[in-house]
C-alpha cells in the first residue's frame, strides 16, 4: 500500500517537470522504431499489413480533434473502530465535464509533434458533505484557456511546460482570498491532469509497436489517478491493457477494441503538473484528515481506437478506491475510512464547422 503525508504540506516545487520531461527521445530504439514504422506505412497512424497490426497515434497538421472529457466521483467517509457508534456516512459527489480541442500545429513523425489544446467549455457540479453551498470550482476558470504539449512519435507526452504553467494559474483560484491563512476549496484539477495522459497512454505504452499487437496481447502503464484532497504523493494505478479484438463495420475503418483493468501501484508517478505549492488547509471534512493509507483499487475500462485515423474514439473507466486515514486531532479509536467510486469518460465528438 502507499503511505502519504498529511493534507497540510509543503510541495517541492524545484522537482517539478523532471521525469516526464526527461522522456523526450530523439535517438535510440524509440526513434528507430518510429522511423521504420513511418517508412513502412507511409506516415499513416495504424494499419494492418498482412498479419501485423500496427497501433500508432497519428495526426494531420492543423486538423483539430475534439474530445468530451467527463470525470465523476463519489467520496464516502465512514467511521470504524471498537465502540464507534454507527453514523450516517458523509458523502460528497462531484462531476467535471469539459470539451477540449487538440490541434496539431507542428507534426514531426521523426521527432516531436506540437499540440495546441483549447478548453472550449468547463462545468463542475458538486454536492458537499455538509450540504452547504460550495465555492465555484477553480477548474471552471479553464474555459477558453489554451496550452501546448509535445508528443513523441509513439504518442507519449514528452514536454508539458505550458500545461504546467496553465495549471498553476488555475490553481490560484482554488484558494479562499477572504481568509488570512491559506484555505483551499475542493477542486477537480487533478481529474483534468490525469485525463490528459489517459488520452495517449494506451497506445504510447505498447512496448514493441513495430512488431504489432494481436488479440489477447497485454501491456501496462503506471498512471496518476484523481484524488479529492491534494497530498505530496498522490495515489497511482497500474493499468493493464489488453487488445480484445479488431472490428470493422461495412464501409467503416477498422477499430481496435482494448480492455483495461486497474490495480493500486506501490509507487507514485513522478513528474506531473502540480496546481499549487506551499502550506495550506483543506476546507471541509477532508481538511481534518491526514495519513492517508491507500488499501486497494479495483476497476475496469473499455476503449475503442480507430486504426485509420490513429486516434482514440472512446474510453470508459470505472473503479473503486478504498483508503484508511486518521484525524488531525485524535478522536478515541475512531478510524475514518474512505470509499471512492470514480467514473471517467473520454469521447471523441464532432464540432460545428
Amino acid at each position: 500500500m502507499i503511505h502519504t503525508e498529511p493534507t497540510v504540506f509543503h510541495a517541492n516545487v524545484e522537482s517539478l517537470n523532471t521525469t516526464r520531461k526527461g522522456c523526450v527521445v530523439r535517438t535510440g530504439s524509440l526513434l528507430l522504431i518510429a522511423t521504420v514504422i513511418c517508412l513502412l506505412f507511409t506516415f499513416t497512424g495504424c494499419q494492418n499489413s498482412g498479419d501485423i497490426n500496427i497501433l500508432l497515434v497519428s495526426f494531420e497538421e492543423n486538423t483539430p480533434i475534439t474530445y468530451q472529457l467527463t470525470s465523476t466521483r463519489k467520496t464516502e467517509i465512514n467511521l470504524t473502530g471498537s465502540g464507534t457508534k454507527k453514523n450516517r456516512p458523509q458523502i460528497m459527489t462531484e462531476t467535471l465535464d469539459m470539451v477540449v480541442t487538440y490541434t496539431p500545429v507542428e507534426v514531426d513523425p521523426f521527432g516531436l509533434t506540437t499540440i495546441k489544446a483549447t478548453c472550449q467549455s468547463v462545468k463542475v457540479k458538486r454536492t458537499s458533505m455538509s450540504g452547504k453551498r460550495t465555492a465555484p470550482d477553480a477548474m471552471e476558470k479553464m474555459a477558453g484557456k489554451t496550452f501546448m504539449i509535445r508528443l513523441t512519435p509513439t504518442g507519449q507526452i514528452a514536454e508539458y511546460t505550458d500545461l504546467d504553467r496553465t495549471i498553476r494559474e488555475i490553481g490560484k483560484h482554488a484558494f479562499d482570498t477572504s481568509k488570512t491563512q491559506r484555505v483551499k476549496n475542493p477542486d477537480m484539477i487533478s481529474d483534468f491532469i490525469a485525463m490528459q495522459w489517459y488520452l495517449w497512454d494506451s497506445i504510447s505504452t505498447i512496448k514493441k509497436p513495430d512488431t504489432g499487437v494481436d488479440p489477447n496481447d497485454t501491456w501496462t502503464a503506471k498512471q496518476l489517478i484523481p484524488w479529492p484532497a491534494p497530498i505530496p504523493n498522490p495515489p497511482a494505478r497500474i493499468t493493464t491493457y489488453m487488445l480484445e479484438s479488431f472490428s470493422q463495420e461495412e464501409n467503416q475503418p477498422q477499430k481496435a477494441n482494448i480492455k483495461s483493468s486497474f490495480t493500486l501501484s506501490d509507487t507514485t508517478v513522478e513528474g506531473f503538473p502540480r496546481p499549487y505549492d506551499g502550506r495550506f488547509q483543506m476546507r471541509g471534512l477532508m481538511g481534518f484528515l491526514q495519513n492517508y493509507r491507500f488499501q486497494s483499487l479495483e476497476g475496469t475500462g473499455t476503449q475503442v481506437f480507430n486504426m485509420e485515423t490513429g486516434q482514440i474514439e472512446s474510453d470508459q473507466q470505472q473503479y473503486q478506491l478504498k483508503v484508511n486515514a486518521s484525524f488531525l486531532l485524535p478522536l478515541g479509536n475512531s478510524v475514518p475510512t474512505l470509499t471512492i467510486d470514480q467514473t471517467i469518460s473520454i469521447k471523441k465528438i464532432k464540432t460545428p464547422e
